[in-house]
């Protein structure tokens, strides 16, 4: 190396050691300011997000059916618990559209922070509670929704012989003109389609139904959903188609007498159905088996004496009852038997049959 060039590097030397130098007092104040700086955004942020507005809304029933009512409730809380003495508001609008929201009530949190609206919507509305913010609290809302059905009747007589015709009468609001409303039918465990009807421009219906069947059908009437209501339904009512028989005994009575006078015949009836005859005795003159409709209220086993093997007791005036013999050869008789005190007399081993199968509360028809 030349002496001019080493000369040169020592000058370069010479002039960056003459550069100004920093303390270092200062250095650790920059890094010190930089991490306080850190420490306020952090915190800054932390804060910003632990403020926040916790707001619940439900409806009490979920659905209603017209003209029924709801509440809609809920509570409002900050970071710090419940928000006492806010300032909520209702709005409305019909549901699942983008209709304007319209006011619908206003009120203030409880002490707890809760809430409370009563509504009455005549169709499926949406329903939003909104809180305007305050105190630190932004502001929030919350969404409910409350289907509504229309309310469905169906009335009809409870029971019809097999060969007449009934009138379905019913009725369904709010007004629907015109609409088609389904008669289903309960069987097999599922609801299922049985007949359908117009309603008017009042809307009701009226319609005209000939079983073809006897049996028990479980009916109810249903209107479909629309635009505005969910799907309705009345309560199921039971009609009874009785098959015909000699006594006119309904199949709605699981255990039934018929005692027929004239022909001194006594005939036990389940479910509508003849399951057996039996000769009888009555009363003797001055002493005639009562004639109407009575009930069974005791029974006795063993009767003992007049009374035979068993008594079942039907009328308290005279001690009315149907009961066993103590003397058979009356009841193997031709007609007329007219033997007893008004009761039916049976030969033992016909009434101790009867006597198994006859519960108290059984009917009695004593026919002319």
């Amino acid at each position: 190396m030349t002496s001019r060039a080493s000369a040169q590097r020592l000058t370069t030397l010479g002039h960056r050691d003459r550069s100004p130098a920093i303390p270092s007092r200062f250095v650790r104040l920059a890094v010190m300011l930089a991490a306080a700086v850190l420490v306020l955004v952090i915190s800054a942020g932390a804060a910003t997000a632990a403020a926040v507005a916790q707001l619940t809304a439900a409806a009490s029933p979920a659905a209603v059916v017209y003209p029924g009512a709801a509440v809609v409730s809920g509570a409002l809380a900050g970071e710090s618990g419940a928000l006492e003495g806010a300032a909520l508001d209702l709005f409305q609008r019909p549901a699942g559209t983008t209709a304007e929201w319209l006011p619908a009530g206003s009120v203030t949190t409880a002490a707890d922070g809760s809430f409370s609206f009563r509504v009455a919507p005549a169709v499926s509305t949406d329903y939003q509670v909104r809180y305007g913010g305050g105190a630190g609290i932004p502001a929030a809302q919350a969404d409910v929704r409350l289907p509504v059905q229309p309310l469905v009747i169906l009335s009809s007589p409870q029971s019809l012989w097999l060969g007449g015709s009934v009138l379905l009468r019913g009725a369904v609001a709010p007004a629907h003109p015109r609409a088609t409303v389904a008669i289903e039918r309960r069987a097999s465990g599922a609801w299922q389609p049985f007949l359908t009807v117009t309603l008017d421009d009042s809307s009701r219906f009226s319609l005209r139904w000939t079983p073809a069947e006897f049996g028990f059908y479980r009916l109810r009437a249903r209107l479909d959903a629309d635009a505005e209501h969910d799907a309705g339904a009345s309560a199921s009512r039971w009609i009874i188609v009785n098959r015909p028989n000699a006594h006119d005994v309904p199949m709605q009575y699981e255990h039934y007498i018929v005692i027929v006078r004239h022909e001194y015949r006594l005939y036990y009836y389940e479910s509508g159905v003849l399951v057996r005859g039996f000769d009888v005795a009555l009363g003797k003159p001055g002493y005639r088996t009562p004639l109407g409709l009575f009930r069974i209220y005791g029974k006795r086993k063993p009767a003992a004496g007049a009374l035979g093997a068993c008594a079942m007791f039907y009328r308290h005036k005279g001690g009315i009852a149907i009961h066993g013999t103590n003397q058979p050869r009356l009841i193997r008789r031709s007609v007329p038997r007219a033997y007893s005190h008004g009761c039916a007399r049976m030969l033992n081993r016909h009434v101790l049959w009867l006597y198994a199968r006859v519960p108290v509360g059984t009917w009695v028809h004593n026919l002319r």
